[in-house]
């Protein structure tokens, strides 16, 4: 026991002994605890809903409520944000960000963008169980850990990622735990995005040993992947080749590739990364951007957040106000001056 502490002071990560320890250093109730881990209280835990996508279709959100939403929150703050992401990855940690990603793309002659499909949906409590067990944490309070961060609360078309146990599996001996279908990351739960960047370490491993040896340059940013290039493709490395490439890896990683959002950018074409034109030596925020923000912000100034939520097809005004607080944040770090005028008109919207 003592050379189990010692072993996670090192690490600068919480000592937890068992479920019944976690409860009392977070104030929770451990029968509470203990409901959640043998999935009883799915659907009291977790209110979900959908937004829109920008690119179409609808994103489903999962709403932490009551006593988990303190016990993800610790596990995040003192747990998770204490590891370190592969260099690759640029989301959801302080080391990283959209300008530095894209930065890392800037005068690409050649640009491969993919995307993950269902990113979140796509890590199961097994892989967040090796996780937590990785870190030191012992099996079953591993366990326990990967099943409060994990769900099995998804709608019809999304429980295909409710994978079976495997009968040999180390978790499965905990019969008091038993369940059928392995959860999956909540998307809107605080753990899940650092959980999510762990899950892909091996993904960002391979894909930046693929781009050393072809001396490309890749980058990932949650579920946006890419693979740049300043100079000519490799000889003998055909386009075809390349994705056939990156699609095996991401597969093997226990990754989807949502085809739809595939695209290649040659000479010539217009470079962008994460809404940033990487084209020059610094990124830059392309006029268009700047247009779309500066019309929602005098819609909502003008006519109110009901109104201009309507007029852009929103669910509500909140979803609209949110968006707007995105792309006005998304500003700041590309040009700073250009934020200060939009900050100062957002912070005279009213929420109704």
């Amino acid at each position: 026991m003592r050379a189990y502490a010692i072993a996670l002071s090192r690490k600068n990560l919480p000592v937890i002994f068992s479920l019944n320890h976690l409860s009392k250093i977070v104030g929770v109730d451990y029968q509470f605890l203990r409901e959640t881990v043998a999935r009883k209280r799915e659907s009291a835990n977790y209110r979900v809903f959908t937004i829109k996508k920008r690119s179409g279709g609808r994103r489903h959100i999962h709403s932490v409520t009551g006593q988990l939403f303190a016990v993800q929150d610790f596990i995040n703050s003192e747990v998770l944000q204490k590891q370190v992401p592969h260099t690759a990855s640029h989301a959801f940690h302080a080391s990283g960000g959209i300008r530095k990603c894209a930065e890392a793309h800037c005068g690409a002659r050649w640009m491969f963008h993919y995307d993950l499909s269902d990113f979140f949906f796509s890590v199961t409590e097994a892989t967040v169980y090796n996780i937590f067990k990785g870190m030191g944490y012992r099996p079953l309070l591993a366990f326990e850990l990967a099943r409060i961060c994990t769900t099995t609360l998804l709608p019809g078309k999304l429980k295909h990622y409710l994978r079976r146990w495997y009968v040999d599996s180390e978790e499965n001996a905990y019969q008091f735990y038993r369940s059928s279908k392995m959860g999956v990351l909540p998307q809107g739960a605080s753990t899940s995005p650092m959980l999510g960047n762990l899950a892909a370490r091996a993904l960002d491993i391979d894909l930046t040993a693929f781009s050393d040896k072809h001396e490309f340059v890749y980058t990932r940013y949650a579920d946006d992947l890419i693979l740049s290039v300043t100079s000519e493709l490799p000889t003998k490395l055909s386009i075809g080749a390349i994705h056939q490439a990156v699609i095996k890896i991401i597969s093997q990683s226990g990754f989807k590739e949502n085809s739809k959002k595939t695209r290649v950018s040659g000479p010539g074409a217009k470079k962008v990364v994460l809404g940033l034109l990487v084209d020059g030596q610094i990124p830059r925020i392309s006029k268009e951007t700047f247009k779309r923000i500066d019309r929602n912000l005098h819609a909502a100034c003008k006519y109110g957040l009901v109104d201009a939520a309507k007029h852009e097809n929103f669910d509500s005004a909140i979803g609209f106000y949110n968006h707007l607080r995105g792309l006005v944040a998304f500003v700041k770090d590309v040009d700073f001056e250009r934020w200060k005028l939009f900050h100062q008109r957002f912070e005279t919207l009213q929420l109704p």
